[in-house]
């Protein structure tokens, strides 16, 4: 399912959004931002992150791991899932919020032929963690959506331990409009650290940053 610009409204008659929809509601807690909504279930953002939601999913396509940090209540995930569903997903998540679990877990239960493994925790220790307890993963992913904390702390550790992860994979990094991220990467790129991923068939915006280590 590839979503076009004219097409965002039809993505929100799908059952499993329709599912998870309803497992936020039943949970009740507001609704950090995502692709699809904002603050409570129903109120979508679709409209502005067309362009987030087709790159996340042309470059998830064809792709064997995918990690992703910052889970929040899956909708990216389940967006992947629509384009890749064969391909092998480690996710992390600090946890904090409860709608995250139930929502991690109904996309296991409708895809159960898809290898979702999930580590919950600050992704500062459990990224490092996982990479020291699983070497032979290192260097093997070949997507990383990166969307966890967005302060300073957080994400330069999220952005070095994912070169640990990737080989020659791509980050779509999130958030790009924030000042803090949006510096960050641009000190990155001028530096010659990361150098930025385009193609034809990628649309512009300046919400994600898509990338890969030099």
């Amino acid at each position: 399912m590839y979503i076009r610009a004219n097409e965002y409204m039809e993505l929100l008659t799908n059952i499993h959004i329709q599912n998870i929809e309803t497992i936020l509601r039943n949970v009740g807690e507001r609704v950090e931002g995502n692709l699809i909504c904002d603050i409570e279930p129903n109120n979508y953002t679709i409209h502005r992150n067309i362009e987030k939601i087709r790159n996340l999913q042309t470059l998830c396509n064809g792709k064997r791991r995918i990690c992703e940090i910052g889970v929040n209540a899956a909708h990216s995930l389940l967006l992947m899932l629509f384009a890749n569903p064969n391909a092998e997903y480690t996710l992390f998540d600090l946890g904090n919020h409860g709608y995250t679990r139930p929502c991690v877990e109904y996309i296991q239960s409708k895809f159960p032929s898809t290898r979702i493994e999930i580590i919950y925790g600050n992704s500062v220790e459990t990224v490092a963690k996982y990479i020291r307890e699983h070497p032979e993963k290192q260097g093997t992913y070949d997507l990383c959506h990166l969307d966890g904390g967005h302060t300073p702390d957080i994400f330069t550790h999220d952005y070095a331990n994912v070169k640990k992860l990737l080989g020659n994979g791509i980050v779509v990094f999130d958030d790009y409009d924030l000042p803090a991220i949006h510096s960050f990467l641009d000190s990155m790129v001028s530096t010659g650290k990361i150098v930025e991923v385009k193609h034809s068939d990628l649309l512009k915006t300046d919400l994600h940053f898509i990338y890969r280590y030099v």
